[in-house]
């Protein structure tokens, strides 16, 4: 047996309505998938081999952001051009990270942050 990560096969987020689902249509993600259920409706989108499965149900509590919750942080998405992002959703400063990098920051419709970052050059 080995104990060495083969892949990744999906991040799962619940959100609290197809708003959310759509807000990531923003990044090239499409829906390859939906399952309904009793309580909630399951959403499976995919983008350039990156599976993001959305539990859609407005029920749950909202995110904890201050103090920050344990848990998942943020997601980070590698995008072409930051700068064309802060031209259609509310983005942060473009600041640069420590390996020289260009980056930004927003928050999906449920305030899940979302980073974009420059790929490496």
């Amino acid at each position: 047996m080995s104990n060495e990560i083969l892949g990744m096969d999906h991040i799962a987020l619940i959100v609290s309505s197809e708003d959310s689902v759509k807000f990531y249509e923003t990044f090239g993600f499409k829906e390859i998938r939906r399952v309904k259920r009793p309580n909630d409706v399951i959403v499976y989108m995919e983008n350039n081999g990156i599976v993001l499965e959305f539990f859609v149900d407005p029920t749950h509590p909202q995110r904890v952001t201050a103090p920050e919750a344990m848990g998942l942080r943020h997601l980070c998405f590698i995008v072409e051009n930051v700068e064309d992002y802060t031209k259609i959703l509310a983005c942060k400063e473009i600041t640069t990270d420590r390996n020289g990098r260009r980056t930004t920051f927003t928050n999906d419709p449920d305030g899940l942050p979302i980073e974009l970052k420059e790929p490496a050059r």
